[in-house]
């Protein structure tokens, strides 16, 4: 018995000497062993417990220990190294370090930090971790057994620092940063900060108004000698609110840093703010696509488009418009679109191989937009189909043939074969051969031409030139006269109603001059005893 006290003596000895052996500077070192993963050092200064053993653990003993409700700036501190200064001047290096973090809107709870004791950074293979690219000279290195900021880093941070905040704000950040700790707090903020946030939402309140005031005189003045004043009116009320809000949006995310608001509140109020921005931006590309589409329809140049053809235009601007605002949202948030990109690429590219015809009349859409070879009313003749061009849809082309039924070509079809768009004719050709009796005296057939182009020159829709009216051969069975003359119509109703008009003309001046018109006659002599001619 005597025997076994000095034993436990010794034995309580050797277990507690080691850990007091590595205490510097007050300090106690502890040991976890989590479920998880390997055990980590913990140690004890200033009457509290703080880890380095992880990029996790030391960035958490930096931000943790600088918030109101566990102030310890001490223990903050010893997260950058001792060679860099003072304490008191590491933990004003630790304090601008945090501001800096609000202000780039970084939030250590967003972060994903490792939880390796050994972790290695894949480009460079050295033990380091970046906090976050947007700040690519604020680091952490392994030295020993533990985290810490590197030099480097350490004297970036005053740089960086004011990089971030502007002259005139940063007096007024550090001095609300280092305000009194324990202040009175109502509903979770400070009496400061609840001033703040209502003197900040009066502010935006006035700056609403201003602000769509002066986007609309941007507008008038940007637009006022190329649009007409209803388009202009257009503009201003699809474009005023989503520019106002996303200003609004804006300006208060550049003032929530100096509010010092809880990390976690900070976090939800950042995306909230992102989310807002993303959605003004993709409402803005969104509009313009109908915007363009107007401005098209009522262009005074030779880009206006076909009515039939808006609703293919507008769908289309519109559904990648919303891509890129989707795509502008997700971006803003925070997200690395490049692999959605990337994804969309890929997987279009499959739907293309899947959908190839549906994609084929889409493309046809399109270049019967862009090249306008018909449009709806339009006398056609397309791969071998005559009639009038009824509807251009999204994805067929429709005619009304002439004998009424109704042939429906694919988009594709339409654009890639010949077209001939009769339609398009400025000028409305009537050719014929009057075949005038042999026997009709040559004062007459004079008499005739001369009263034909009489007739010509006096009609209504004729061509007064370019027209020909010539005696032009000697046939089997009669003389021609080569008629050619144009009518200046573009509607096949009027082209008939004058070639019509024409023929009467023709036919009351042979009336007039005494010239008959000859039809397919045929001589037969008949070998008989008699010598009789009998003409058929």
């Amino acid at each position: 018995m005597k025997l076994s006290i000095p034993f436990f003596c010794v034995l309580s000895f050797l277990i507690v000497f080691p850990v007091f052996a590595q205490e510097t500077e007050e300090e106690i070192i502890m040991e976890s062993y989590p479920n998880d993963h390997d055990f980590y050092k913990f140690y004890i200064y200033d009457s509290v417990e703080y880890s380095q053993s992880t990029p996790y653990h030391a960035l958490h003993t930096h931000i943790d220990f600088l918030d109101d409700q566990n102030y310890h700036p001490s223990v903050a501190a010893r997260v950058f190294p001792t060679k860099m200064g003072s304490l008191e001047e590491r933990i004003n290096m630790a304090a601008e370090l945090k501001l800096v973090f609000a202000a780039k809107g970084i939030y250590i709870s967003a972060l994903d930090l490792p939880l390796e004791k050994d972790y290695i950074e894949k480009n460079t293979q050295k033990k380091r971790f970046i906090i976050n690219s947007k700040i690519p000279d604020i680091y952490l290195i392994k030295v020993g057994e533990r985290w810490r900021y590197s030099s480097y880093s350490c004297l970036r941070i005053r740089e960086i620092f004011e990089d971030s905040y502007p002259s005139y704000s940063r007096a007024f950040i550090k001095y609300v940063s280092k305000m009194e700790k324990g202040q009175k707090i109502l509903l979770g903020l400070k009496l400061w900060q609840w001033g703040a946030i209502i003197t900040l939402f009066i502010l935006m309140y006035l700056t609403f108004f201003i602000s769509q005031w002066l986007v609309a005189f941007i507008i008038k003045l940007l637009f006022s000698g190329q649009a007409k004043p209803h388009i202009i009116h257009l503009i201003i009320k699809k474009y005023s609110k989503p520019c106002t809000i996303a200003l609004l949006a804006f300006l208060f995310f550049l003032c929530l840093p100096m509010l010092l608001l809880d990390s976690q509140i900070m976090r939800i109020l950042s995306l909230s703010i992102r989310f807002v921005f993303g959605v003004c931006i993709a409402i803005f590309i969104f509009r313009t696509a109908d915007i363009i589409v107007l401005q098209l329809m009522n262009s005074k140049k030779h880009l206006s488009i076909d009515q039939h053809l808006e609703p293919v235009l507008r769908s289309s601007l519109r559904i990648v418009a919303l891509m890129i605002g989707i795509l502008s949202i997700m971006k803003i948030l925070g997200y690395d679109i490049t692999s959605l990109v990337t994804g969309i690429s890929f997987g279009g590219l499959i739907l293309a191989f899947a959908a190839q015809d549906t994609v084929k009349n889409f493309i046809g859409s399109i270049m019967l937009f862009t090249d306008q070879p018909f449009k709806v009313g339009d006398s056609v003749v397309v791969k071998g189909q005559a009639g009038i061009v009824e509807e251009i849809g999204f994805r067929t082309t429709k005619i009304r043939t002439f004998d009424n039924s109704l042939v429906i070509l694919p988009n594709n079809i339409a654009a890639d074969n010949d077209i001939n768009n009769m339609g398009k004719r400025q000028f409305r050709r009537f050719k014929s051969m009057l075949t005038i009796e042999y026997g009709t005296p040559p004062d007459k057939i004079r008499a005739f031409i001369d009263g034909i182009k009489s007739c010509i020159d006096q009609h209504s829709t004729t061509r007064k030139e370019g027209y020909q009216v010539r005696l032009f051969q000697f046939s089997s069975s009669s003389i021609d006269v080569y008629l050619n003359v144009f009518f200046e119509t573009d509607d096949y109703d009027i082209e008939l109603k004058s070639r019509e008009e024409m023929m009467f003309s023709i036919m009351e001046v042979a009336q007039k001059v005494g010239v008959n018109f000859a039809f397919p006659t045929q001589t037969i002599h008949l070998n008989k005893e008699d010598d009789k001619e009998t003409t058929l």
